[in-house]
């Protein structure tokens, strides 16, 4: 009998397939290598994304300030607009008055002695500029000093159109309307 106690069944044969070259050892490296590389570039993502989202925060502050001064300027600008309509307005005044001076002086110079101006408005409508509605109020006048402020106004290029005058006591009311007179 025979001292094997298994007996094998296969039969002999050649190898399968061949190895497989050397260069594929590198293939676990390689895996490995991908391996770190991406954990090293998830790492570098993560920590660029907590940057971003710092730069974000930083940059809606910033903005947010800037609103605000944005805000601040545009209502100091608006304060600053207002002023200078409200002073275009004076100006246009004193424009305005320019042309009214010349006229009360005028009435101013022309009363003498004892007369006395009680009264006297001007006034300008926006509509007629050249026209001047002129009310006096004389103390102690007559015709005589009426007809002279009539002759200053004319002097200064007025022509009086409807005048009006009214005596009560020692007062005399005189009203009219001063016209531009382009010579």
């Amino acid at each position: 009998m025979n001292d094997y106690l298994c007996h094998d069944f296969k039969s002999p044969r050649a190898d399968a397939s061949r190895r497989l070259p050397n260069s594929f050892r590198f293939i676990p490296v390689v895996f490995y290598l991908a391996l770190v590389a991406g954990l090293y570039f998830i790492t570098m993502d993560v920590l660029a994304l907590r940057k971003a989202d710092r730069d974000k925060l930083a940059a809606a502050q910033m903005r947010e300030q800037y609103m605000e001064a944005k805000a601040k300027l545009e209502s100091e600008l608006h304060t600053v607009d207002v002023e200078r309509l409200k002073a275009q307005e004076v100006a246009k005044w004193v424009e305005g008055t320019r042309v009214m001076q010349p006229i009360c002086v005028a009435a101013a110079r022309t009363i003498r002695g004892e007369v006395s101006i009680a009264e006297l408005a001007l006034d300008r409508s926006k509509e007629l500029p050249a026209q001047i509605d002129v009310s006096l109020r004389l103390t102690g006048a007559d015709a005589s000093h009426v007809a002279a402020v009539e002759t200053a106004f004319t002097k200064l290029s007025y022509r009086p159109y409807s005048p009006q005058q009214a005596r009560t006591g020692d007062m005399i009311d005189y009203r009219s309307t001063l016209v531009f007179v382009q010579e």
